[in-house]
């Protein structure tokens, strides 16, 4: 009997039924009230006012819908308990292991083994080894903060009245009553703190290097920034400057894989000819699943979840879907052919990116079409032999008029009328929820809401 080692949470369950799998989460459960601020990294980057930015259709899993009842854009603990209920429909607690740390994942090329070294939460002497003939990593890559240099960044911040800290350290909005914030980033979570902090601020400030100088509500957006100054001020590339009290940088996270030591970590470079992690892209990857030019054979390892702006369950699936199928050998896919295409990738987004090796790996793993998204998915699909396949044109159009969707939600939200319009789904089936999330459309087209866009998304970039 094979093993098969999952790092972390989104392994799919159709590894499951030919090998005897084994899963090692961090921790299997989130707080009940969000991680105080504090200066170790935080376990969860969520806040309290966290929800879903795809309506429920498109970004739940192909083998589960949500449950009666559930918000079209629901909290982050209800997305929570969705995924504690796949676990439980599929019998996947047999197989994980809570609360251990794989310290270090390391092919052994005599044997053709993964051996994962493993530690006990909390118990430093507690080392075992396991031997696993597959590794899928699926450690997700929102849990290293990203945090850009800006000149006088640090001497700005050297005066006691005044903090910056990364959006991952973000909760709650009280903490900035009557303060002026600059929150750097324009994503979902840089929208979403620069509108929740904009009720208490004095100032609340957006800086998000494709804005124009304007006013969207209560929050003043600008360009990119230029420096910080020791006085207290921020002075932007447009040449307009203001006082801040605090600095959020809502500026993304890198991919990070600690536990192996064989992947080096390097900065970005134009070409290169064996694998290694940039922080912002793992280079080269076969359909940014499977490794190239690496010290381990492709079929031996699998990174999950890398790609970006995209909907992730149902991703997933497909990703591991092509994974178990390659792994025992159902199919096999001409990695040589992989590594030329993966080549000519990669010049093309150095070219498209003016020659930046740092901006073509930003590029990488970013899927922000329809096309490239759903075009991947299917791509796994034919690859995995599974051709006829395809995704719903549903879910296209409800993706492309997400923002829409969750504007008309939203409304509802505020008048209390949520609640009543989610009992329109009473079996959970898939297409109830589709039909729920084009009754949202319909309404909000109707009222013409699509064009009264939330202040902190004016002239956003509106992405995933």
């Amino acid at each position: 009997m094979r093993r098969e080692a999952t790092q972390g949470e989104s392994g799919e369950r159709s590894l499951l039924a030919a090998h005897l799998p084994a899963i090692y989460p961090r921790d299997y459960r989130l707080p009940d009230e969000p991680t105080p601020l504090s200066t170790r990294t935080p376990e969860t980057p969520l806040y309290d006012s966290l929800t879903t930015n795809l309506p429920l259709p498109v970004m739940t899993f192909t083998s589960q819908n949500a449950a009666p009842g559930a918000w079209l854009f629901p909290h982050h603990q209800e997305v929570n308990k969705y995924l504690h209920d796949y676990e439980q429909q599929f019998d996947l607690r047999k197989f994980i292991t809570f609360n251990t740390l794989v310290s270090r994942a390391i092919w052994d090329r005599e044997t053709k083994l993964w051996e994962l070294s493993l530690q006990k939460s909390g118990e430093p002497s507690s080392q075992s080894l396991e031997y696993f003939d597959h590794l899928l990593v699926c450690n997700g890559h929102y849990a290293k903060p990203h945090s850009p240099d800006f000149e006088g960044l640090d001497l700005w911040a050297a005066h006691e009245s005044r903090s910056v800290m990364h959006s991952m350290w973000y909760r709650e909005p009280s903490p900035y009553q009557d303060l002026r914030v600059l929150i750097i980033g324009g994503g979902p979570s840089g929208n979403d703190i620069s509108s929740d902090i904009s009720e208490v601020a004095k100032e609340t400030i957006q800086s998000v290097r494709s804005f124009q100088d304007g006013q969207a509500g209560r929050i003043t957006q600008r360009g990119a920034i230029d420096r910080f100054t020791e006085d207290g001020s921020v002075i932007f590339k447009s040449g307009k400057q203001a006082y801040v009290d605090r600095v959020i940088l809502a500026t993304g996270y890198k991919y990070d894989f600690p536990f192996l030591p064989q992947l080096p970590l390097r900065p970005p470079e134009p070409n290169s000819t064996a694998l290694y992690n940039s922080g912002l892209h793992l280079y080269p990857l076969s359909q940014h699943l499977f490794p190239l030019m690496s010290p381990f054979p492709p079929s031996s390892l699998a990174f999950f979840g890398l790609p970006s702006k995209v909907a992730p369950f149902p991703l997933f699936e497909a990703q591991a879907l092509l994974a178990a199928r390659v792994m025992t050998g159902r199919v096999r896919i001409d990695f040589g052919k992989e590594y030329r295409i993966a080549a000519i990738r990669n010049s093309k987004l150095l070219e498209a990116s003016g020659y930046s090796a740092e901006r073509a790996a930003k590029a990488w793993h970013v899927l922000d079409t329809p096309e490239a998204q759903f075009g991947y998915r299917e791509h796994l699909w034919r690859l995995a032999g599974e051709a006829d396949k395809t995704v719903p044109a549903w879910t296209c159009e409800l993706y492309d008029k997400k923002f829409v969707i969750r504007d008309g939600w939203r409304e509802l939200v505020k008048r209390g009328e949520a609640d009543s319009w989610a009992k329109s789904v009473e079996t959970g089936g898939t297409d109830e929820w589709v039909e729920f999330a084009y009754k949202v459309l319909r309404e909000t087209e109707r009222k013409g809401e699509q064009s009264e866009l939330p202040d902190s998304l004016n002239q956003s970039e509106r992405t995933l």
